[in-house]
């Protein structure tokens, strides 16, 4: 499925696709580390603020958490995106009622190794 039949070792569209979506994987696991680490440290410092005006560091921690925020879904979008693909040319049959998002979380983690690591 993933590898040519030719026997060269080279991949098809769905180990493309494959290799694309752990990626996208990967982004969105990042992102989602950034966006709680920002906020972390945000509510950190937001605690002991005094009222009024905020502190340029606190206004420099809300840019941060906002283009956090941003990436997050930016890589999540990427990563839909290319569950789709990889499940298009896979050939792979979603159930009804389960969201691509969980299907293909809950398939990752059935059938691809922990330790496979996509060339970069």
């Amino acid at each position: 499925m993933l590898l040519d039949s030719k026997g060269a070792g080279e991949l098809t569209k769905a180990g493309d696709c494959l290799i694309q979506l752990l990626r996208a994987k990967k982004a969105t696991l990042q992102a989602a580390f950034d966006t709680a680490l920002v906020a972390d440290e945000l509510r950190r410092y937001q605690k002991f603020a005094k009222p009024g005006q905020p502190s340029p560091h606190i206004v420099q921690l809300r840019q941060q958490q906002a283009a956090a925020r941003q990436a997050s879904s930016l890589s999540k979008q990427s990563y839909i995106k290319a569950a789709a693909a990889f499940v298009r040319s896979a050939g792979i049959e979603v159930p009804p009622r389960v969201t691509l998002e969980v299907f293909i979380t809950h398939w990752i983690d059935a059938n691809v190794p922990k330790d496979f690591v996509p060339a970069a």
